[in-house]
């Protein structure tokens, strides 16, 4: 309050004595000055063509108050702007600022507020806000701020342009498009004017959006727009700009001059003084540079001294202006009432009935400092006052004093009783600003816990408003959009995720909007590699049950449809697959039974009974290779298969590779060539899986090449590694199929006749068993017809020391017959082997349980046990066991017979006291060796 009465009493020091020299002398040359047509009541030429309405006689009052004289051309709207801005014309006297424009012109202090609406047909229903004419068509002035304000909101393509509003208010009256964007205002008096208002109808106001009216200059003329604000202040402190308002814009309302605020009272005074000082601020920041231009404003201001003369006998404060011999040169009205009459009399003779200068008095002495003072002081009449003296030069520089006294006598009363107030709520406010600090902690947690929380989901979270732009959005907008959360605010979801992504989530967005909560699943392209999310659109509803906006939440759940692809691949997998296996054991199954049906009968001979036997052998080797294949898979998944690795030589993986593979190469009449490195070359694997894999890749070259065509394996060493390579001239295989080649049950021909067979594992054993060695393997091939590659690649070693090793695989006992238990659950199963020992000369003994095994075993004593594992009721570990606790019994040698291959099972037939561990279906040849094991025998 202090600097306001600072201000107040140098506004007073001018006003009184100093306006008069500061005016100065404005340019003589004609300003020109475009004026627009057919924008009433601000602007409009008359009958005679002459420029008119509010704003060219404003700015005619205002260059007037500047001395600047001004000549108006008038024109349409954007023929005027142009003219501007291409320096044709020096000034404008209504422009509505943005920001747009303020590359292109200098504007002054705004001198009108005015507000836009939707003028529409009176039947058609109102447009509220600017987002609801979206769609519509919309008539615009050419280069007005109603265009530019929709052209910037995008809305360009649903402009129709014209030239002045009175040709859109009469497109819009014929029922050609929707509505007219123009000034409240201005709208009612030309629809007034040319007669349309019964049509056409205006819409509420855009809150949203407002104009600015100013006066606008060429662009880099800054001098002449300060002395237009200038001359602006001057127009609206001596009343002109009210007299105007009133006149052309029919609202009986000053804009900001200060008298009214006298009659308000003391607690306006303040606003005035306020307004007082920024006037005097704007003089006084141009007096360095405008002196001259002052100077020729003396007599303007002169005229408007006696109107602040008035003003200052209408303040409730006192303003005294005192001479350096005490006397009062001037007192206004609020002094007098109070204390009479006191011009031209000393005031510590007209105060206090003194003779002589108040040697206490604080007044004088801004005579002595020549600085500005500020005390109280207690009148005669018990008023209190604040004063506020200032140094003071008249017209012939004799030195005054100007004191202004505020009388503080109510405003201290209100202290004490506010402090009176203050100590009976100092407790209350003490304990509430615990609590207070309390929550705000509490709401401060809520705030980072809620940010936090969103940003550490591995969602997109969001929070849009009703009109569908961001408010709140997490840190994954970031990584999955490129937008930052400071990016996204206040956008719309449209100009975020694009045009199609709108259309798309538009339909759910409204669905939320309307109060429902919205869950949905979709594919979305403008996410980073066309990501499925999971999106839910849940409505904030406030308390009066309206929509005020969506809280979204999106969860990326391309992982679960990739897995839910894969498990549908791996289902259609395994459908093919038991199709197959079903085939497949069909196949062997087939020449068995038939095998079986002709040995029944009682005419077969010798050769055909051999024919037979033949026949079922090699169906069931074949199906032991399916079997033994589907556990080698088994183990692999599993990682419960063991290598027996051994320091090997490549040609003798090879050479028993070939054993295996060539009688189907010359079943099928193919050109088989082998070419070896001339040295030794050397592995260390499991000589058996590694023979396996070759054998593999050979078996397929024969069977997918067509019969007389060329398979060629070669080996060939490189620095520390071996390659051996499978090449045919055969069927081939598109490119498209090979990276699926060595996947589980894949094949490449699923034709109907199956001529090849197979159950599409053996190329993914071939890779696993390769994984296993430390190497690799790969396929290439030019496509269809046009042959196939297979390599394998291993780690080779330098040296070796290898020690050859045999096995005799058919070896045969070399001393008498022994006596040997066989014991299985399956009777077909235990007769048969036993009609293949007694061929061998040995006594056999059958059981098919363990007890009966048991008391067998106690009563003949024999050398050897065949045990199959899974008896029922006593399995083979029990009576193994049992067997062994038995002294008459335990040098016995006990063979398990089992279907299962694992290493843990032989651990747990060697823990129980097996000396040997076969898998069924037992090669009799392998069990010859396993009896042959055996140290002695027995004579009957």
């Amino acid at each position: 309050m202090k600097f306001q009465i600072r201000l107040f009493a140098l506004i007073l020091t001018f006003a009184i004595l100093g306006l008069p020299s500061l005016a100065g002398a404005g340019q003589k040359q004609s300003l020109r000055v475009g004026s627009e047509i057919s924008f009433p009541p601000y602007a409009d030429i008359d009958a005679q063509g002459q420029s008119t309405g509010f704003s060219v006689e404003l700015f005619a009052k205002v260059a007037a108050a500047m001395d600047i004289p001004v000549t108006f051309e008038p024109g349409n709207w954007d023929t005027v702007w142009q003219k501007l801005k291409t320096g044709q014309i020096e000034a404008l006297p209504l422009v509505a600022r943005m920001p747009e424009r303020e590359g292109q012109a200098e504007f002054t202090e705004p001198h009108t507020i005015g507000y836009d609406t939707f003028f529409i047909r009176k039947e058609d229903a109102p447009i509220k806000f600017i987002e609801q004419a979206r769609g519509l068509s919309i008539i615009v002035v050419r280069s007005d701020a109603s265009h530019d304000a929709l052209a910037n909101r995008g809305f360009n393509q649903q402009l129709v342009l014209v030239d002045s509003l009175a040709d859109g208010f009469r497109l819009l009256a014929s029922g050609q498009h929707d509505a007219v964007l123009a000034p409240l205002l201005q709208g009612n008096v030309l629809l007034h004017k040319i007669g349309l208002e019964k049509i056409v109808t205006p819409g509420p106001l855009l809150k949203e959006y407002r104009r600015e009216f100013c006066f606008a200059v060429r662009k880099g003329d800054t001098e002449l727009r300060d002395r237009l604000n200038q001359g602006l202040a001057i127009i609206k402190a001596n009343g002109e700009y009210d007299r105007l308002y009133r006149k052309w814009l029919d609202i009986d309302k000053s804009f900001s001059f200060p008298v009214k605020y006298a009659v308000w009272g003391a607690g306006s005074v303040i606003g005035l003084l306020a307004l007082l000082g920024l006037w005097t601020w704007q003089l006084r920041r141009q007096v360095a540079l405008r002196t001259a231009e002052l100077a020729q404003a003396y007599t303007a201001v002169q005229a408007e001294r006696q109107r602040l003369h008035d003003v200052l006998q209408a303040l409730p404060a006192y303003v005294v202006l005192l001479t350096q011999d005490y006397k009062v040169a001037f007192a206004n009205r609020f002094f007098e009432q109070r204390y009479g009459d006191a011009r031209g009399r000393a005031c510590y003779e007209y105060l206090f009935n003194r003779y002589e200068p108040c040697e206490k008095c604080e007044t004088f002495k801004v005579m002595k400092t020549h600085a500005p003072l500020e005390w109280r002081w207690t009148g005669p009449d018990g008023h209190v006052y604040e004063i506020h003296d200032f140094p003071f030069a008249d017209t012939d520089g004799s030195p005054m004093i100007l004191e202004v006294g505020i009388d503080i006598t109510e405003m201290k009363r209100a202290k004490q009783a506010l402090r009176e107030a203050n100590a009976s709520l100092e407790q209350r406010v003490a304990e509430r600003t615990a609590e207070l600090e309390a929550a705000r902690q509490e709401a401060v947690q809520a705030r980072d816990l809620l940010r936090v929380s969103m940003d550490n989901s591995p969602a997109l979270m969001s929070y849009i408003d009703k009109e569908c732009r961001y408010r709140r959005a997490n840190k994954n907008y970031e990584l999955w959009l490129g937008y930052n959360p400071e990016q996204m605010y206040g956008r719309h979801v449209r100009d975020i995720l694009g045009e199609p992504a709108w259309q798309t989530l538009s339909p759910y967005l409204e669905r939320a909007l309307a109060g429902e909560i919205v869950d949905f699943e979709l594919q979305a392209p403008y996410l980073n590699e066309g990501r499925w999310v999971h999106t839910t659109y849940a409505p904030d509803v406030d308390a009066e049950g309206q929509v005020r906006g969506i809280v979204v939440h999106a969860l990326d759940i391309s992982e679960r449809k990739r897995a839910e692809e894969a498990l549908k691949e791996i289902d259609r997998r395994k459908d093919e697959f038991l199709a197959m296996l079903a085939h497949e054991l069909r196949n062997p199954l087939a020449p068995i039974s038939n095998a079986v049906q002709i040995m029944k009968r009682s005419s077969v001979d010798e050769t055909r009974f051999a024919w037979c036997r033949d026949v079922i052998n090699r169906q069931v080797e074949h199906l032991v290779r399916l079997v033994d294949d589907l556990l080698d898979v088994s183990r692999i998944s599993r990682g419960k298969i063991e290598l027996k690795k051994e320091i090997l030589e490549v040609s003798t993986i090879v050479q028993r590779a070939i054993e295996t593979s060539q009688p189907l190469i010359d079943a099928r009449r193919h050109e088989f060539t082998v070419q070896l490195p001339p040295e030794p070359v050397y592995v260390e694997g499991d000589l058996v899986r590694l023979s396996q894999v070759v054998s593999n890749l050979l078996n397929n070259a024969a069977k997918y090449t067509d019969e007389g065509g060329r398979i060629n394996l070669a080996v060939e060493p490189a620095d520390g590694e071996v390659f051996i390579r499978v090449r045919d001239n055969g069927r081939g295989i598109e490119p498209s199929a090979l990276p699926s080649l060595f996947q589980l049950f894949y094949q490449v021909d699923r034709t109907i006749d199956r001529a090849e067979g197979g159950l599409g594992i053996g190329l993914a054993l071939v890779k696993s068993l390769v994984a296993m060695h430390g190497g690799e393997v790969w396929a290439s091939s030019e496509g269809r017809g046009k042959g196939s590659e297979f390599a394998i690649h291993l780690p080779c070693l330098r040296t070796s020391t290898v020690a050859p090793i045999s096995c005799q695989t058919g070896a045969k006992p070399d001393e008498g017959p022994r006596r040997i238990l066989v014991v299985d659950d399956n009777r077909d199963a235990a007769q048969s082997l036993s009609v293949l020992l007694t061929s061998e000369g040995h006594e056999v003994l059958l059981a098919y349980d363990g007890y009966t095994a048991l008391e067998i075993a106690q009563a003949e004593r024999p050398q050897v046990a065949l045990l199959d594992i899974g008896l029922p009721g006593m399995d083979g570990y029990a009576v193994a066991r049992t067997l062994r606790q038995d002294p008459a019994l335990k040098r016995m040698h006990l063979i398990a017979l089992s279907g299962y291959g694992r290493e843990v099972d032989r651990e747990t037939a060697r823990t129980a006291g097996f000396n040997s561990y076969l898998t069924k279906p037992v090669d009799f040849d392998e069990l010859l060796c396993a009896l042959a094991r055996q140290p002695s025998a027995i004579a009957h």
